[in-house]
């Protein structure tokens, strides 16, 4: 028998047979509360999911799925901060030598295919007490969190560019890379994470000078050194804000006719003791320290007068300033109008800009928006070449341009080198078909002097000419110029 309200209950199994109308409404919520928390079960279980997923991107490599520099470098400082931790760490930098070759000559997606193939090929190869990572281009890290003995690292290293060596089909043939390797063992001390990792990038740099496809390790003497430069990088930085980097000018000649037509600004660094800095050395410290564009910035402010009172005195005929753009310019730098910042306050048809390949093919098309506008309000544009082959015909093409420079680089060999003075005929023979002038830098002898002549450039600059010279020296050169131009055209 029923009783109304009660439900009527199998013995057996414990289910609701029948029951009254309260106790059906409490059912049909009970069976919507556990759908309810099945569901927030599951969508608790995506969550994490997501959260697993989004936690591995933030500390892994989109393209070769190993961990990239922050997932490098919390696990190295976990190793670090373990205090149970008896043994050193070895962390081993790895630059894959000419990358850019055949990332340049077989495509970008060849490119991305070796990188994921030596990704491969390093996971296979590591002991289980090692992880490895990527940096960023080119570059990964090893982190081996037992380095007690140097052998087992050295041997390692000699391991891994050995694999890395066997040839790697792209675009359907063998390719052979070699690999350039920096070993940091440590800590030392308080060395954290960004210490050791700049350690054995240290180590990597000198197996590059080395001759590449070798292995340095990070010794006392390195670390010495990268105090000793990291103080004189320091000091450089101290000496831009207070004035002591200064625009020298390097005349520039027609060596045909004799005629001075420009002078390039150049920045100097005057220490306290009245040395002056090597501009080579100078430059380094600059573009390691990533001061060149204010360095640059620095330098046009103090020529902007300087140039804007010699134009006023009257210059030579065709007379320029050159100025050279930082020979690698971030995308940021030229969307933010940096570059056109460096010419405020100067008349810019008194101006030659020279800019190199580096410097405008991370953003092309922003650069060329720049150039265009620089050009249209009067300064001219040239292109330092250091190759003519490949891209730089695509940027030959593609820039404004009313001249191109042949670099030092192969005007240093020109008067013995074939291959030189083939390379200069064609950028002379390209520059002539573009309507094009032409122009060299770092002349040193009356042999570059005469094989440039004979290939048909006759605008040069360097040492056989004259130095570097402080802004009263250019300014007595230009007024000599003036005054010999005009009693040459009153007899004339």
């Amino acid at each position: 028998m029923l009783i109304q309200g009660l439900p009527t209950i199998d013995l057996v199994t414990g289910s609701v047979l029948a029951a009254g109308p309260a106790v059906a409404t409490f059912h049909r919520h009970h069976l919507r509360t556990k759908k309810r928390l099945a569901e927030l079960e599951m969508s608790r279980t995506r969550l994490a999911d997501d959260n697993a997923r989004l936690s591995h991107a933030v500390s892994h490599d989109f393209l070769t799925g190993l961990m990239n520099r922050q997932g490098l470098f919390d696990h190295l400082d976990t190793l670090l901060r373990d205090e149970d931790r008896l043994n050193k760490v070895a962390v081993l930098f790895l630059d894959i030598d000419r990358f850019k070759g055949v990332n340049d000559s077989l495509g970008h997606a060849a490119g991305d295919h070796l990188l994921q193939t030596i990704a491969e090929r390093l996971r296979d190869q590591l002991p289980e007490d090692c992880r490895v990572g990527r940096l960023g281009g080119d570059e990964f890290v090893v982190v081996m969190s037992d380095a007690s003995h140097l052998d087992p690292v050295i041997e390692l290293a000699s391991v891994i560019a050995q694999k890395l060596d066997e040839p790697i089909e792209l675009n359907g043939r063998p390719v052979r890379i070699s690999t350039s390797i920096g070993v940091a063992i440590g800590p030392e001390g308080d060395d954290s994470a960004r210490d050791m990792i700049a350690f054995a990038n240290a180590a990597l740099h000198r197996a590059k000078h080395a001759g590449r496809n070798r292995v340095e390790i990070f010794t006392p003497l390195i670390r010495t050194e990268m105090q000793t430069r990291a103080t004189e990088e320091d000091s450089l930085r101290r000496s831009i804000e207070a004035g002591d980097v200064v625009p020298f000018f390097q005349p520039e000649y027609d060596a045909t006719t004799g005629s001075l037509i420009g002078a390039e600004i150049l920045a100097r660094w005057l220490r306290n003791d009245g040395t002056i800095t090597s501009a080579s050395v100078m430059l380094a410290l600059a573009d390691d320290a990533s001061t060149l564009d204010r360095l640059t910035a620095v330098v046009m402010k103090q020529a902007a007068p300087i140039i804007n009172r010699l134009t006023s005195m009257g210059l030579p005929s065709g007379f320029r300033f050159r100025v050279n753009l930082p020979h690698v310019c971030t995308p940021s730098a030229w969307r933010a109008g940096y570059m056109g910042s460096y010419f405020d306050g100067i008349n810019l048809p008194q101006i030659t800009i020279d800019v190199r390949e580096a410097a405008v093919t991370m953003d092309l098309d922003t650069s060329i928006e720049v150039l265009a506008d620089l050009r249209a309000r009067g300064a001219r544009i040239c292109l330092e070449v250091d190759a003519v082959e490949g891209t730089s015909l695509q940027v030959l093409r593609s820039l404004p341009l009313d001249e191109i420079r042949v670099d030092r680089t192969h005007v240093d060999s020109l008067a013995t080198g074939e291959h030189d003075r083939s390379l200069v005929r064609t950028m002379v023979n390209v520059a002539m078909d573009m309507g094009l002038t032409v122009s060299a830098d770092g002349v040193e002898s009356g042999a570059q002097a005469d094989a440039l002549l004979a290939l048909g450039c006759s605008r040069h600059q360097g040492h056989i000419y004259s130095p570097a010279v402080t802004a009263w020296a250019i300014e007595d050169l230009v007024v000599a110029h003036s005054v010999d131009a005009t009693v040459d055209q009153l007899l004339s």
